[in-house]
């Protein structure tokens, strides 16, 4: 019998992951972090194998944790294929808007990533998440050959980084607050961005069938797995995610100082690949894809901006590939947007920008502070 939600909660809040936890225990008190960040470049496929010079345990929880796990359907993993095919523009762009700021909507999430300063700059989270998105559409991201694997270890890893770091700090009230990065908030993320991103696009006009529904859930449900979250608490169909993912946002959605704060900078950025004369549909595409209830949480501001008559007029034939009339503008901002992921996910794969999930060995407090571009500024006045 599926849990209910109250169950899943209680039984996901307080668990961290002790796998990677041991491992990057080891890894802090040897304070071999900047070492390992860099053995971790040169792990990008499945085949390529653990780097001479990996500590022992280490070297262990990469080889051992890379193996599909023996419940996964071949069929299925072929319908996620057939997803990606026909709606991986949309489904990126989603994802690398809407998606992220539905993390920053849980408060407990938004106050774990704003204690973090490297993944309080949002060039680097969207960078880095836009890697593990570029992983899931990649033919062999279910393979032997898969870049999306080794992605998902690494970012175990950074979790368990972060975890370690709070409870060592003696700041964060595990009795209040639960365990800090739980495997509560991988779960709900892995919501976040597979149910919660099916409604998205939805909202814009993009139709999907209910198999390709359930195969992208799917999908999320292997990546949960590769990302630590215990088998069992991972939904199985679309109706159980539904379910979990309605009970959610009900439950732990709501406003937060840090969700604020992390949606404003992320905003911004997104703002910054858009055309003079455009850059208020940033706000307006977010709204329609979160819905207003959801975007007053984080504040997303309001905008007079015309994406279009109705839903099916904001993404036209531009993602769908389908007859639907569409609008000069709203083709423009889905452009500039899929432009947007397109050009970080080149940025993701070469030197020009350093996102690979890497390890942090220091937290900030995890209170409210200024703005991302305030203490990079502030940073490199100092230097």
């Amino acid at each position: 019998m599926p849990l209910s939600y109250p169950e899943y909660r209680d039984a996901l809040k307080p668990l961290g992951d002790p796998r990677a936890d041991a491992v990057v225990s080891e890894i802090l008190d040897s304070g071999s972090t900047e070492s390992v960040n860099e053995l971790f470049r040169g792990i990008v496929t499945v085949e390529d194998g653990v780097p001479e010079g990996a500590p022992p345990l280490l070297r262990d929880y990469l080889e051992e944790t890379r193996a599909m796990p023996s419940w996964v359907d071949p069929k299925r993993v072929a319908g996620i294929a057939t997803f990606f095919k026909r709606h991986k523009t949309p489904a990126a762009v989603v994802q690398a808007t809407a998606g992220l700021v539905g993390t920053y909507l849980s408060p407990m999430g938004a106050k774990t990533l704003h204690s973090t300063h490297k993944l309080d700059r949002p060039h680097r989270r969207l960078s880095q998440s836009t890697r593990l998105f570029m992983g899931m559409g990649d033919e062999d991201a279910f393979t032997d050959h898969s870049k999306l694997i080794p992605t998902c270890q690494k970012v175990r890893l950074v979790h368990a980084a972060i975890r370690q770091l709070h409870l060592r700090s003696g700041r964060w009230d595990v009795e209040g607050d639960g365990m800090p990065v739980s495997q509560l908030y991988t779960a709900g993320a892995a919501l976040v961005f597979s149910v919660g991103t099916l409604d998205a696009m939805g909202r814009i006009g993009v139709k999907t069938t209910q198999a390709e529904q359930e195969s992208y859930c799917y999908a999320w449900k292997i990546i949960a797995h590769f990302l630590g979250v215990p088998d069992e608490h991972m939904p199985d169909t679309l109706a159980e995610a539904r379910r979990l993912w309605d009970d959610a946002r009900d439950q732990e959605w709501a406003h937060s100082e840090e969700g604020v704060l992390l949606t404003q900078a992320s905003v911004r950025l997104y703002q910054e690949y858009l055309p003079p004369g455009t850059r208020a549909a940033v706000p307006a595409f977010l709204r329609r894809a979160l819905s207003d209830k959801y975007a007053d949480m984080v504040e997303v501001p309001k905008s007079s901006f015309d994406l279009g008559a109705g839903p099916a007029a904001t993404v036209g034939s531009l993602v769908t590939s389908t007859p639907l009339t569409h609008n000069v503008i709203s083709d423009q901002v889905m452009d500039a947007l899929n432009t947007m992921v397109e050009s970080i996910g080149r940025d993701a794969f070469t030197a020009r920008y350093e996102t690979e999930p890497q390890l942090t060995d220091h937290i900030d407090d995890p209170v409210p502070g200024p703005r991302p571009e305030q203490k990079e500024e502030a940073g490199s006045a100092r230097k």
